[in-house]
């Protein structure tokens, strides 16, 4: 019987699926929460009741912080060693005292030196220090550094971002931009010890530079040791607003000491110059209104030293007592008023010849006369000088510095006030 032919094997039609026409739902990750830069952590600021010292280590000392206002011969503001900030603006008639903001560990940090901003007066910044130390954490230092305000000086702002250590000595404000700034920060060993963030066996100084206003700084390179020196004093020129002078120094060890240092460019480059002071302890300069006379104290001399060609070459004075702070009237090249430590001397001659004392402590602070720490012409009106001494003594002159009053005792009518 013939075989049955097998039956093709029958091939499966493919079944397909139509395409959806949902559309998947995204998926998103929660928006990370900013972290914030622990220089610019908030902190808590409390005012600290009532002035401390003087005793033990703070003697009421006023270091470098008298300031006048650049439009405004009757508006002072003056820092004290560790009670903040006072404000007269009527010539020492009357005074108020600010802190708010400033940070403190039972005292507030010490004042060095305080600057308006010419192009708005309203902003101001204050190089405050204490122990050299870090900016973070909880070593004494971080109370210190940079402070800025936007209101007058009503209220204060710790903005010490980009520094390595927080003991500011000096700050300037370019008086054309009020966020440009520079800050002389002086680098050493912290003479404290304990635990906290980032103790260091040295925290290296330098200058500082600043284009937003604070907000974030920047090294600027000077030279070799430029982070073992510090810059007590920076001084500007009326008729050359963005040019800076300051000098560099080594308390420690002068030879390694960049000495006179200029920048032209609202210190965003500098260079040195008068190489033969660099290593002698110039603890205070003055520069006339075109930058062609510098005077400079030399440390225990009792003369000065005396450049009338911006640096270049330099020749010393009589014996005539400088020995402390110098000032030179922005009128009068010539015009020079000086501290003998506890008394004023003013000459009219440049330092040619010997002076005669114009002004001595009338209060006596830490049981002994008190040296002139500033002396200040106002920017905006020559004939009115200021000069401050240790015990927040305040002096005026009204007529460029031949005759002075003492106008307040800062400790006496403003921080022992009741309130």
């Amino acid at each position: 019987m013939p075989t049955a032919a097998a039956a093709p094997e029958a091939t499966a039609t493919p079944t397909t699926s139509p395409t959806p026409t949902t559309t998947p739902t995204p998926t998103t990750s929660p928006t990370p929460t900013p972290t914030l830069d622990p220089c610019k952590a908030p902190y808590e600021a409390i005012l600290v009741s009532g002035p401390t010292g003087p005793e033990g280590a703070d003697g009421d000392r006023v270091f470098r912080s008298l300031t006048v206002h650049p439009d405004d011969a009757d508006t002072v503001i003056l820092g004290t060693e560790r009670n903040g900030f006072v404000r007269s603006s009527d010539g020492g008639a009357t005074w108020t005292r600010l802190r708010t903001g400033l940070r403190s560990d039972f005292l507030y940090p010490e004042i060095w030196d305080i600057a308006f901003a010419p192009s708005d007066p309203s902003v101001l910044m204050a190089a405050t220090l204490d122990s050299p130390g870090p900016t973070i954490g909880s070593a004494p230092s971080v109370i210190a550094g940079i402070y800025r305000s936007t209101d007058g000086g009503q209220s204060w702002r710790q903005m010490n971002c980009g520094f390595g250590t927080s003991r500011v000595n000096s700050v300037w404000l370019d008086p054309t931009d009020p966020l440009i700034a520079v800050a002389g920060l002086e680098g050493g060993a912290p003479s404290f010890s304990g635990g906290g963030t980032g103790i260091a066996d040295y925290y290296e100084g330098g200058l500082y530079r600043t284009v937003d206003g604070g907000e974030s700084w920047a090294r600027v390179p000077l030279g070799p040791d430029d982070g073992r020196n510090g810059y007590l004093e920076m001084k500007t020129l009326p008729e050359r607003p963005r040019t800076i002078i300051t000098f560099a120094m080594n308390h420690d060890d002068l030879s390694q000491n960049l000495g006179f240092a200029r920048s032209t460019d609202a210190g965003a480059t500098w260079e040195l110059f008068a190489g033969e002071l660099r290593h002698k302890p110039i603890t205070s300069f003055a520069v006339s209104a075109d930058g062609g006379v510098i005077y400079a104290n030399e440390e225990g001399t009792y003369f000065g030293w005396v450049s009338r060609d911006a640096g270049a070459t330099w020749t010393r004075s009589a014996i005539v007592q400088v020995n402390g702070p110098i000032a030179v009237s922005p009128a009068d090249p010539d015009l020079v008023i000086f501290s003998a430590f506890d008394a004023l001397r003013r000459s009219r001659d440049g330092l040619r010849s010997v002076q005669t004392v114009v002004a001595a402590p009338q209060v006596e602070a830490q049981g002994g006369l008190s040296p002139f720490r500033e002396i200040v012409f106002a920017p905006s009106d020559p004939s009115v000088v200021y000069a401050e001494a240790d015990g927040y003594l305040l002096y005026r002159s009204d007529d460029a510095g031949a005759t002075w009053r003492l106008v307040a005792n800062v400790r006496a009518d403003v921080l022992n006030a009741v309130p």
